[in-house]
């Protein structure tokens, strides 16, 4: 999802095509920190670390271009709000666990770890599931025309995230103490922080089946949603919900900036 900006926000557009472009450049040459413990010799190593180390540049002015977003614009504390804040949060730890993994002085502790299990999914999942849930919790109402029990969508946010959060963060631990991955069984040492993990992926599902379960039956029994329920400034909000299947008569021409909240009431 790319955010929308003007010449007018704090990081303007460039910032985020050219920072997209340095992560998907770069990315291309960091595969060797997964060999740091295979015997590459002292060059590749810290030249893959240095490109580990490069590729967090973009990938920090990326999370910048995203908090931006909040400028100027119109925050409503509602449940698409909660999982776009989560996205941020979770990101966040996913990359800077990173540079632990990117670092020849602490990979060859922590490498082939549960610590880059806990990464893999505060990156992957950060970075993909969450943004998900936002976008879906946003444009529900435009692709099915009715609301979700915003009750049970906030109730399962916190069930899932929490879960999310007890599940993959002792894995950290697990990591740092020397639990390898891919492991089926491990010495009574790690029990009790693998117990606490066993029993966020319980309270993860169970959020997962919470928003899954309101989503579905909102979808077939939800009150009718107005054509802009969020209050929201662009072209989506301006059409019915659903849309139909021509949205415009004619092409519409852009008057209005896109945080512009002028005369823009949630209806």
């Amino acid at each position: 999802i790319i955010p929308t900006f003007t010449r007018k926000t704090i990081f303007g557009y460039k910032a985020i095509v050219i920072s997209t472009l340095a992560i998907a450049f770069v990315g291309y040459f960091v595969w060797g920190h997964h060999m740091f413990t295979a015997g590459m010799s002292g060059t590749a190593q810290f030249a893959f670390s240095f490109l580990t180390f490069l590729v967090a540049i973009p990938s920090a002015i990326k999370v910048f271009n995203w908090m931006a977003t909040l400028y100027k614009g119109s925050i409503q504390l509602r449940t698409p709000f909660y999982w776009a804040a989560s996205f941020l949060f979770v990101f966040m730890i996913g990359g800077l666990s990173g540079l632990v993994l990117g670092s020849l002085a602490t990979n060859v502790h922590v490498h082939d770890t549960a610590f880059v299990v806990a990464h893999f999914h505060f990156i992957v999942f950060g970075g993909v599931g969450y943004a998900f849930f936002a976008a879906m919790h946003y444009w529900f109402p435009k692709i099915y025309g009715r609301m979700y029990d915003e009750g049970w969508a906030n109730t399962g946010w916190v069930t899932f995230f929490t879960g999310f959060m007890v599940l993959y963060f002792p894995m950290f631990i697990l990591g740092m103490q020397g639990m390898p991955r891919r492991y089926f069984d491990y010495v009574k040492e790690f029990t009790p922080w693998n117990v606490v993990s066993s029993l966020g992926a319980i309270l993860m599902i169970f959020g997962l089946l919470l928003i899954i379960i309101n989503l579905v039956r909102s979808a077939r029994h939800g009150k009718p949603a107005t054509m802009n329920p969020w209050g929201g400034p662009t072209l989506e909000w301006t059409v019915a919900s659903p849309p139909i299947v021509e949205n415009f008569e004619e092409i519409p021409e852009i008057t209005k900036d896109p945080y512009d909240f002028t005369n823009v009431k949630p209806s």
